[in-house]
């Protein structure tokens, strides 16, 4: 008889019994969980319909609203803004049709100017020391002659008629180089041009002169003058300024343009009559301004004042006031802390 053999449990749960793997599976835990799973009974199952206007969506869409309104209010303020600012700043239609340049002879000008020797334009030493005494002055603008009283043209003129005369007398070495360098330096050159009263021209070419009772006219100081009638006294007066213009030179001082005793309505003279018909030749590339001459000796602001005159008329622009002073540092101050007057210290 065979004997029975059983298994033995060596090797239980080794060979006849495999590893746990996965996770345990739990019935309908799709339900539970949420999971992704389905079967063939979903479609019996009942579904639950959500609130679409919960709480919670309603704020959201409340907050949504609000941010909309809130940018669409900044951006329509934005424009609004924009075009007031534009249609404020902008030009009329009919001036941006238009070509236009610089017009020098409306400008307001601020002149507070010392009067330099014309010499001093050489373009070197004299004229540095010049750019610093102005510098530590404060003053804005340096005047100096070009055309002196005595009839003496102080630069180097090209002109023919200049030549003939035998004007240049003490002229400066580099008046162009001079120009740019007081420009550089923050500094406005002033051109003094005295008219009509000289001593040179009227001597050397009768064309020019002034004639009164068929011989030529003298003041009590026994000056001579230039004819403004005549053509060839008035191209002289302008031909020193066009070479004057050309060397950078925009501010203008007409001095000595009215005639003595009572003449200016006889011959037509005058800062008027002179600067209109230079404007017309020489276009708005230029300034021209008028030169009064005033003494102050008192240093008030009261006194100051009287001696200029009434206030309309200190503040014109066309006006400029050589003053003569023992003070000038005073004078100068006071000057200053009334405003609107153009104003040159002599001496």
């Amino acid at each position: 008889m065979k004997k029975k053999r059983f298994y033995n449990n060596k090797k239980r749960g080794e060979k006849w019994t495999e590893e746990v793997k996965g996770r345990k599976i739990n019935f309908a835990d799709k339900y539970i969980d949420a999971g992704t799973g389905s079967d063939k009974f979903d479609n019996r199952r009942p579904t639950v319909k959500k609130p679409v206007f919960t709480r919670d969506n309603f704020e959201k869409l409340l907050k949504r609203i609000i941010i909309a309104v809130i940018c669409f209010a900044i951006i329509s303020t934005g424009y609004m803004i924009m075009d007031v600012n534009i249609q404020r700043n902008a030009m009329p239609s009919d001036y941006l049709e238009q070509e236009h340049t610089a017009d020098l002879s409306e400008m307001k000008l601020s002149i507070g100017a010392t009067e330099i020797p014309t010499l001093a334009m050489d373009g070197g030493v004299m004229l540095e020391t010049v750019v610093d005494e102005l510098q530590k002055s404060k003053f804005t603008s340096a005047a100096f002659d070009l055309k002196r009283s005595d009839g003496t043209v102080g630069y180097l003129s090209g002109q023919a008629s200049v030549e003939a005369y035998g004007a240049v007398s003490s002229p400066a070495n580099d008046m162009a180089a001079s120009v740019k360098a007081l420009l550089e330096n923050d500094v406005l050159p002033i051109a003094r041009i005295c008219c009509y009263k000289d001593n040179i021209a009227p001597k050397a070419d009768s064309s020019v002169r002034l004639n009164y009772g068929g011989e030529a006219y003298k003041d009590s100081s026994g000056s001579t003058y230039l004819n403004p009638q005549s053509s060839s006294a008035y191209n002289y007066i302008k031909g020193i300024i066009e070479e004057a213009a050309a060397m950078g030179i925009t501010v203008f001082a007409l001095d000595y343009c009215d005639l003595p005793d009572g003449l200016n309505e006889k011959v037509n003279g005058g800062f008027e009559f002179l600067s209109n018909k230079l404007y017309a030749d020489l276009g708005d590339s230029v300034k021209l301004v008028e030169v009064k001459h005033i003494t102050v000796a008192a240093k008030s602001a009261k006194a100051i004042k009287k001696e200029l005159g009434e206030k309309a008329e200190y503040n014109n622009s066309s006006v400029v006031y050589y003053v003569s002073a023992s003070d000038k540092g005073a004078v100068k101050q006071v000057l200053d802390s009334l405003g609107n007057i153009n104003y040159v210290l002599e001496g």
